[in-house]
Formats: C-alpha cells, sequence, structure tokens
C-alpha cells in the first residue's frame, strides 16, 4: 500500500516515518512540508494513501481534497479534534490526534487496508466467499504481541467489557479492543454484528434460529436491535 505524508511539521513526519516503518506492508513514497508540491505531485502520480495534516500554511487539510480528481484515501493527522466532523463528512478513513501513539495508527492503516482491498475485489455471489478471501489479514495486538490472523479463518468474536475474543479455525486471540473498532477491520460482505456483544462470519453459521444463530456448535443470541438487518442479509442470499 503506497502512501505519502503532507504536514509542515518536520517533527511530525519523522513520527509517522518511524511508525510507518515498523508496518510490513506500507510503502511511504515521500514526505511534503508544502501542500502545494504534495498537490502537483499527487496530479502525476498515484498513491493508496494520504496522511494528512489540518492546520498548513497556503493549503489547508480539509481543503486539499477538493483540488484532486480521484482523491486517495486520507487519514488525517493533527492536533486539533475540532475537525473531526468535518473529516469524516469527507470520508476520511480515520482522524489522528498528536501526538500519534503507534498503536492508534496502526489500527487506522488496517482500516485503510482493507478499504483498498476491498475496492481491488470484484463482487462476488455468496457461493464464491470461501475462496475470495484466502489471501487478506488483519493484524490484532494482543498484549505485547501482534498476532496476523487470516480473514477467513475467523468463525466469531465475542466482546466482553474491553476486551474481545476473536475465535479461529485454529486458536482464539484475546485483544483489548471495541467490538465497534474490530468491525471496521473487516470486510462487511463476510461478517455482520448480530448482538451488542458478538460478530458472527457469515460463511461459518449452521443454523438461523428465531433468536440465535449457531457457529462451531456454539449457539449465539440474535438482538432484536440487529435481527433486522441481518434476517435481510441471510433473505438476499436465499434469493441468490
Amino acid at each position: 500500500m503506497n502512501c505519502v505524508i503532507i504536514d509542515d511539521e518536520p517533527a511530525a513526519i519523522d513520527v509517522l516515518k518511524f511508525h510507518l516503518n515498523n508496518i510490513s506492508y506500507v510503502e511511504l513514497q515521500k514526505t511534503f512540508r508544502d501542500p502545494l508540491d504534495a498537490l502537483e505531485y499527487l496530479q502525476q502520480h498515484s498513491v493508496d494513501l494520504i496522511f494528512l495534516d489540518i492546520n498548513m500554511p497556503k493549503l489547508s487539510g480539509i481543503n486539499f481534497p477538493k483540488f484532486l480528481q480521484n482523491p486517495p484515501l486520507i487519514i488525517f493527522t493533527t492536533a486539533y479534534s475540532e475537525y473531526a466532523l468535518e473529516s469524516y463528512e469527507l470520508k476520511a478513513v480515520d482522524y489522528l490526534l498528536k501526538p500519534i501513539e503507534f498503536n492508534r495508527l496502526l489500527q487506522a492503516v488496517m482500516k485503510a487496508k482493507q478499504q483498498v482491498e476491498n475496492n481491488n475485489s470484484m463482487p462476488i455471489s455468496g457461493s464464491e466467499i470461501s475462496t475470495d478471501i484466502t489471501k487478506q489479514t488483519i493484524f490484532i495486538k494482543s498484549g505485547s504481541e501482534f498476532h496476523q490472523i487470516y480473514v477467513h479463518n475467523i468463525k466469531y468474536i465475542e466482546s466482553e467489557g474491553n476486551y474481545v475474543t476473536i475465535y479461529t479455525d485454529k486458536r482464539p486471540v484475546l485483544a483489548r479492543y471495541k467490538l465497534s473498532e474490530v468491525i471496521e477491520m473487516l470486510p462487511k460482505a463476510y461478517f455482520t454484528r448480530i448482538h451488542r456483544s458478538y460478530i458472527v462470519a457469515l460463511k461459518h453459521i449452521e443454523t438461523v434460529k428465531k433468536n440465535s444463530v449457531v457457529v462451531d456448535n456454539k449457539e449465539i443470541p440474535l438482538s432484536s436491535n440487529y435481527r433486522e438487518e441481518f434476517m435481510a442479509i441471510i433473505e438476499d442470499r436465499v434469493n441468490k
């Protein structure tokens, strides 16, 4: 995944470069302190992702994407929280507040990686699900370790407090995440939330009952808050 950094502060660029050097699937092409130089470069070169500061001379980060015909994915990096709402209206991948910690940056980059992979994949039918995502992975931080998990191996995810347990074909992985953070890492075509405490992989569902689903011989509650949307997905697959 190719990216550029646009920030008028050299120290901020150095922090991002240091963190990105530890993420193997990200290739930093260039850094820019002048947004106009970056604009000229991006009009001639294609990248997947921009790390974009907001308060810059000449051209603000909020206005910067308006000058690009096909803007890449954007992760805003700023010391100011008041632009968060406007950034999401621009469909930014994420909004990182300085000083930026590695864990938070990694979450944002994984979201971007997933979007790039989703954009590069063709629409598929339910019968093709088992083979289409066999190469897709996510990184999950558990304690001091990072686990690379193949998406197609995930059966379901259970939340308890501030932790989630990701159940896979091989082993469960316990990590400190919110369920809402995990669902953003996963391709929406293959996973759905059915309860405030559960996400399930559609291809691993064995049985759908009135108030529950069965995955890997485990009966998982189906909440009334999620039932209508979930049943629409199931009925759509039946019709296909």
